[in-house]
């Protein structure tokens, strides 16, 4: 079978290299001139596989009024003439509620934790090297309150096979030395061993190119997607600037501009950019060697090399990339608060990105209405945590296997 995935993210070029695996012909569009050039070029490096809380929960609902108009909150969601917005961000309040928080949780730990069983694959079958470190994360907390809700959120998952170790201050020290210089006072933590880092960018350029010697894969680099055909129900030819190229089944996976594209086929997807900032600075003998997520401010630490990878926040903006300096000075503020004796100024490079974030959380897997047209998009911040796994789902469903966990939750339809 011939299959056309549209976008060479992380998400993208792990469907691209498992169907290749599984002897499938694969082509890829892509407008840049090589993979992993948007979303996955910069980002916090997490693999978070028990990473299970929805970004739209009760806690951060009673806080939305408040950083609403702040540069520095770990979220903006300014009010704007944005119809698409507006939407979403309904939708978002909707599933605030304690029940909807609990059931978008179990859909991402079922995805998270079947994604770390398929970067098993991946590793093993690939030989990838991604500065990969598989020491766990360890969360750390300031206040007490969301320390004692953090706490209850990691009893939840422990019940789905997730388990985690409830630190007090001199056990996260235990855990990261570079933690007894810190800034400012940790009340406590939270170390989940499943978790990893990597370098994103490193993995999605590496398995490209194994993608091509392996599998004969072909990449559309510096393309861009004028329309996708269709005629009776089936995806017939998708036309680029470059010229028109067709298959037997096709993938979105174009991130954020998915719902751009999807919109004339008659498919609507609550898919908005959620923008993401990240810096990095060189790595000293100060530098944190295990992942860190700092909860107060929402931005994570992932060693890479010698590289610190400092990434978060979400800002609501539309398709605007630019990088805005207000919201980069919050996150080295607080590098600098937590890691004191690292003496970090000016970052060596910044960046900013679009993570393409659905209301409730999960992804979109699956089938369309077109008998030839799959989902796989929608990943918000957790892409690099979710392309193993979503892969293999992806896979599955276009083979007309049984998918190895359930997709309830993950489907167009629950929209």
């Amino acid at each position: 079978m011939k299959i056309v995935i549209l976008g060479a993210g992380v998400v993208g070029v792990s469907a691209a290299y498992l169907l290749g695996a599984r002897g499938h012909e694969v082509e890829v569009i892509e407008r840049n001139d090589s993979s992993g050039k948007e979303t996955s070029f910069a980002n916090g490096g997490q693999l978070s596989f028990c990473h299970a809380e929805p970004w739209a929960n009760p806690a951060v609902f009673a806080k939305i009024v408040k950083w609403m108009f702040k540069d520095d909150a770990p979220l903006v969601m300014r009010p704007r003439a944005d119809m698409e917005m507006i939407k979403w961000g309904l939708r978002f309040i909707a599933n605030c509620s304690e029940s909807r928080t609990q059931a978008n949780s179990v859909n991402l730990l079922r995805l998270g934790l079947y994604s770390k069983k398929k970067m098993e694959w991946f590793r093993n079958f690939s030989g990838v090297k991604f500065d990969n470190l598989r020491e766990g994360i360890l969360h750390i907390f300031a206040d007490e309150k969301e320390f004692d809700n953090a706490v209850k959120q990691a009893k939840f998952q422990d019940k789905f096979g997730c388990p985690s170790d409830v630190a007090d201050y001199k056990r996260c020290i235990q855990y990261e030395p570079a933690l007894e210089h810190a800034g400012k006072p940790i009340k406590g933590g939270i170390f989940q061993s499943l978790d990893e880092s990597g370098d994103v960018f490193t993995f999605t350029q590496e398995l490209a190119k194994l993608c091509v010697s392996e599998h004969k894969t072909i990449f559309r680099y510096n393309s861009d997607i004028q329309s996708i055909n269709s005629a009776k129900g089936n995806i017939t030819s998708v036309t680029t600037d470059k010229g028109v190229i067709s298959g037997d089944a096709y993938i979105m996976s174009l991130g954020s501009y998915s719902p751009i594209y999807l919109r004339p086929l008659g498919i609507k997807v609550p898919i908005y950019p959620m923008k993401g900032y990240s810096v990095t600075f060189p790595a000293n003998h100060y530098t944190p060697k295990m992942s860190l997520t700092d909860t107060e401010h929402k931005i994570v630490y992932s060693r890479l090399g010698n590289h610190l990878r400092i990434a978060g926040t979400a800002e609501f903006s539309g398709h605007n990339t630019g990088i805005r300096p207000e919201r980069i000075a919050p996150i080295v503020k607080a590098v600098q608060a937590l890691l004191p004796k690292c003496e970090y100024g000016s970052p060596e490079s910044e960046w900013a990105c679009l993570r393409p974030s659905t209301p409730d959380g999960p992804p979109i897997i699956g089938k369309t209405k077109y008998s030839n047209l799959y989902m796989n998009t929608g990943h918000g911040t957790l892409g690099w945590t979710q392309a193993a796994g979503s892969a293999a789902l992806i896979a599955d469903v276009i083979e007309g296997r049984p998918t190895e966990i359930s997709l309830d939750g993950m489907g167009v339809d629950r929209f």
